[in-house]
C-alpha cells in the first residue's frame, strides 16, 4: 500500500512556512516604514513570535507524519533544537 501521508505531511509543513515567511516580511516592511524604536522593536517580537510558532507547527506536521507512517519514507528534520 503507498503512504500518502508523507507528500500532504511534507507540503503543509512548507505551506505552514511559507505562509510564516510572508507574515514576516510584511511585518519587516511595516517596522522600516514606521522606523520608529518602540514600533520596530513591537515587529521583531511579532517576527519572532511568527517565525517560532510556524517552525514548531512545521515540526509538529513532520513528527506526526513519521509517527503515523504506514512504513513510507520518512525523513524527519529537527527545525528547532
Amino acid at each position: 500500500m503507498h503512504n500518502k501521508t508523507t507528500p500532504d505531511a511534507a507540503a503543509a509543513a512548507l505551506t505552514t512556512l511559507m505562509h510564516a515567511l510572508i507574515d514576516i516580511e510584511c511585518t519587516a516592511g511595516l517596522a522600516q516604514k514606521e522606523e520608529r524604536e518602540e514600533y520596530t522593536l513591537f515587529a521583531l517580537e511579532c517576527i519572532r513570535y511568527t517565525a517560532t510558532w510556524s517552525l514548531n507547527d512545521a515540526k509538529n506536521i513532520l513528527v506526526a507524519d513519521c509517527e503515523n507512517g504506514e512504513g513510507g519514507v520518512c525523513v524527519m528534520i529537527v527545525l528547532i533544537p
